[in-house]
């Protein structure tokens, strides 16, 4: 096998690289707000939080408007050393529990022939849920193990409960790395690539100052496969949902700090929002738009929330936005509370239900409350 040398000189460059972007990511920090440690999984007087999860990133309302269909986040790399299992789990608004949900194999029906599966291992990233023409529901789940995909399910009635069965898959392009997907009627989608795959930590550092383009959307039908979507690049895109009518994509870019709307027929962008955070996931809401924005840098992760195992309470902002313009109508903001980093924020029955990225629960609260403060009784980790 043939081995790589590097020069002294050449090392040396690459170790002050590393080292200015440390120093850079610091000085960029959110230093002006306060993070708690979280060690119970006691509701507060503005969130009620619901534990037992893994990473509860993504949320989808099932039918029936009383389960969630929650996707457990496993890792993505190089924010993570390596790929992790995850899990799709329900969860019962009426008894305020979690539910196992039973997962089926099944014929591949709804994805590509060359797409096969030989087991149920899955690692979940962002869900989509739609009422096919067929009056058939199904849901698109991005997953990262064993290879890249695009997994679909149809999304079915168990006793008082819900069932999923396997129908089929995607192979995602050759450099693709997805975050989220919106489902069309017809069950076409769109996709969010985020960067290539196999990008080092220390580039996607450096674009989180530069913000550059990293990732662009694609659009996936069956009879013409994955084709990029003009207009959609970004840095680091993430969240995608589409309008009641299909006529507009909404993309949200973690490093650009914005939404952008999009018109699919003619791929040019109508419209704009920008958060004081990374935004994260968006739900579509009759004429509003549901945004999830992160209120830190990549480096207050590191500094407040290092410990993978302890629960981070750093802040976030959820945001009402008007689908046509984009418009602010309201926002929720949180901090030193039950859950931090909420990726997600779907409303049903006068609450929005929460999930994150990093944590063991998902949470919700009225929707009738403003935000007044909501500090935790724990020990202050750092100023």
């Amino acid at each position: 096998m043939k081995t790589i040398s590097i020069g002294p000189l050449k090392m040396i460059g690459i170790i002050t690289l590393l080292l200015i972007l440390l120093i850079l990511l610091y000085l960029t920090r959110a230093s002006d707000y306060r993070v708690v440690e979280i060690k119970d999984c006691q509701s507060g007087t503005r969130l009620s939080v619901y534990c037992e999860f893994s990473n509860p990133e993504d949320i989808v309302i099932l039918p029936d408007e009383r389960h969630l269909l929650i996707s457990e986040f496993g890792a993505i790399v190089p924010l993570h050393s390596k790929h992790k299992p995850g899990s799709l789990s329900l969860f019962d608004t009426a008894l305020e529990r979690k539910k196992s949900l039973t997962i089926s194999p099944g014929k591949n029906i709804w994805g590509e022939d060359s797409c096969h599966r030989d087991d149920l291992l899955f690692s979940p990233h962002g869900i989509d849920l739609k009422k096919r023409f067929d009056d058939r529901y199904q849901l698109a789940v991005i997953n990262h193990m064993p290879r890249e995909t695009i997994e679909m399910f149809e999304v079915l009635m168990d006793g008082d409960s819900w069932r999923l069965q396997w129908m089929g898959c995607l192979n995602t392009p050759r450099l693709g790395y997805f975050n989220d997907v919106a489902l069309t009627r017809e069950g076409s989608l769109f996709a969010s690539h985020m960067y290539d795959r196999g990008t080092p930590f220390w580039r996607l550092a450096l674009v989180s100052l530069i913000k550059t383009p990293t990732g662009f959307v694609y659009q996936w039908k069956k009879h013409t496969g994955f084709l990029k979507l003009q207009n959609s690049e970004g840095s680091f895109p993430n969240g995608v949902s589409i309008s009641d009518d299909e006529n507009s994509l909404f993309v949200n870019y973690v490093f650009n700090r914005r939404t952008a709307k999009l018109d699919i027929e003619s791929s040019s962008v109508i419209g704009e929002h920008f958060s004081s955070g990374t935004p994260d996931n968006s739900f579509v809401d009759a004429e509003f738009l549901w945004v999830a924005a992160q209120d830190n840098s990549a480096a207050d992760l590191m500094v407040f929330c290092g410990d993978p195992a302890s629960q981070c309470s750093a802040p976030f902002t959820i945001y009402k936005l008007r689908q046509d313009d984009l418009s602010e109508v309201e926002s929720f903001f949180f901090e030193n509370t039950q859950m931090g980093l909420a990726t997600v924020g779907v409303p049903l029955k006068n609450k929005l239900w929460l999930g994150t990225f990093r944590g063991d629960r998902i949470a919700s609260f009225e929707l009738d409350h403003k935000s007044i403060p909501d500090p935790l009784n724990l020990q202050l980790l750092t100023n």
